[in-house]
């Protein structure tokens, strides 16, 4: 993203904003500062395979709407970002633990300084009867120990404040963790955390766990959606059945946002045919509610989901279960939309 912004100097850099907020317009894209910078990276050609993506894309005449650009943005600005921001909230974990680490060290010289002047002072009294001496020697103690206390002091207090700055900082780098995961639009897990999250549950299942299954959700004639009330209004019918999914998974589960209008389910611990009613209690609670643009009060109609089911099979990679949510999805969108469908029924209708 930096050298994006270096690229847009004088006049070649207005005419490269130029071109991106026309490609914008020219393809109905929210002019959003992820989408735009998108397509300032594409018209300054500082990221060779995002221009090499988008090229393929154009000369294949697909279309290039939001959803597009939000998985491009992801793919090749907000990692990098996240990336970032975890390199410079451990370099400053490191740089405190080194405060500490020589903090310690220092400590432990003049520790030892300290023993040393002790036993001199210990072989010194039993050597002299003299009060004189007796007397400096005490006063050489007293500085010492003072200068120990001193030291002591100031140790603990910068122990206490390099605690609380490095408990400062692991909660910066948790909430960037936990960001690297996160869809931003709905709270869900994301594509990545998906993938990550259904290799750990399919590896449990393979040690004894229980079964696990898959529900595919995409929202129906969303794109009319956007196109009649806006993406703001697109944005809202997104969150409602983020939330309407979220709140039907089973104890354990994860609904992710896979990007656009499509939505996935890991249900560890649940068979085929619960989790065909968990996905059927989805569809419902959908269909069921009213929204009402909030802009304006408009009735938006009623929004409905289209759903499909798979159950891992023994041994079965997680992508294959997937697709195979993916087709019963599909299946549903086929026969007439709003409906659940599982993987036998798909092949029954194939065969």
């Amino acid at each position: 993203m930096k050298k994006v912004v270096e690229s847009l100097v004088g006049e070649q850099g207005m005419a490269v904003a130029d071109a991106a907020l026309k490609s914008l317009k020219e393809r109905k894209i929210t002019p959003s500062p992820e989408n735009y910078a998108v397509w300032l990276a594409y018209h300054s050609s500082v990221q060779a395979a995002l221009r090499t993506e988008l090229d393929m894309m154009i000369a294949g005449k697909r279309t290039i709407d939001d959803h597009v650009c939000d998985q491009l943005y992801i793919k090749y600005f907000e990692d990098v970002a996240i990336g970032s921001r975890m390199m410079k909230a451990g370099g400053k974990i490191a740089a405190e633990m080194e405060d500490v680490r020589k903090g310690l060290l220092n400590a432990g010289v003049k520790t030892k300084a300290y023993g040393e002047q002790l036993e001199v002072a210990k072989r010194e009294l039993a050597k002299t009867d003299s009060p004189l001496i007796t007397r400096e020697l005490v006063d050489s103690l007293v500085g010492a120990t003072g200068e120990m206390a001193a030291q002591s002091k100031h140790l603990e207090t910068k122990l206490a404040e390099s605690s609380v700055e490095i408990e400062a900082l692991r909660v910066q780098l948790e909430q960037v963790r936990i960001e690297a995961a996160t869809d931003s639009l709905t709270g869900l897990a994301n594509r990545k955390e998906f993938d990550t999250r259904l290799l750990d549950m399919c590896n449990a299942s393979d040690r004894g766990s229980g079964p696990v299954t898959v529900i595919m959700a995409d929202i129906d004639f969303f794109k009319r959606i956007n196109d009649t009330f806006g993406h703001q209004t697109g944005d809202q019918v997104i969150r409602f059945v983020a939330t309407v999914m979220d709140r039907a998974k089973p104890k354990g589960g994860i609904v992710a946002r896979l990007g656009g209008e499509e939505f996935a389910m890991i249900a560890p611990m649940t068979d085929r045919k619960t989790a065909m009613a968990i996905a059927e209690k989805i569809r419902q609670a959908v269909e069921s509610k009213r929204l009402v643009r909030r802009a304006s009060n408009e009735d938006l109609g009623k929004i409905t989901v289209s759903l499909g089911v798979s159950q891992r099979r023994p041994g079965e990679k997680p992508t294959d279960m997937v697709e195979r949510a993916d087709a019963a999805l599909y299946a549903s969108k086929r026969n007439g939309r709003n409906r659940v469908s599982q993987e036998e029924l798909t092949k029954a209708k194939a065969a």
